[in-house]
């Protein structure tokens, strides 16, 4: 069951590590801009971001209805589903560099400069931020879905 509060893009504002729609905008135009979108490596790369984001997104907007114990039970999964969400962020950006692309978006998501073989616990303190753009991404996808 969903708390009494209606939730809305102004209580999100407030959490911790938050990203606002327009940071995020600027983040995807700019992955958008610096990819060679001919490129079929990194098609395939953005394609399993996108399908892994759209995963957990279905699985966080669900968390808002779910009991304690369904919590429970999903929770492994959850957070499988985001390590898998950062992983795919993480073999983007060794792509992007291992191609010569600007990566300064690393900067943005992972909130630290680009890191040389940079790992997921290297990015812990910011999960939920990752977490975050992953949602953007798959609300973009959903919105072109019409």
């Amino acid at each position: 069951m969903m708390d009494k509060d209606i939730l809305n893009y102004q209580n999100y504002l407030q959490k911790k590590d938050h990203m606002t729609l327009e940071e995020m905008e600027k983040l995807h135009n700019n992955i958008l801009k610096i990819s060679d979108k001919t490129d079929l490596d990194f098609l395939e790369i953005w394609e399993n971001l996108i399908q892994n984001s759209i995963k957990y997104t279905q699985i966080r907007a669900d968390w808002n209805f779910y009991s304690k114990e369904k919590k429970l039970d999903a929770d492994s999964n959850r957070t499988n589903i985001h390590n898998l969400v950062i992983d795919s962020f993480i073999i983007l950006e060794r792509y992007m560099s291992k191609e010569n692309w600007n990566i300064e978006w690393t900067k943005l998501l992972f909130g630290e400069n680009n890191a040389k073989d940079r790992v997921r616990e290297d990015v812990s303190e910011h999960r939920k931020r990752i977490g975050d753009f992953a949602n953007y991404l798959a609300f973009i996808y959903a919105l072109h879905g019409r």
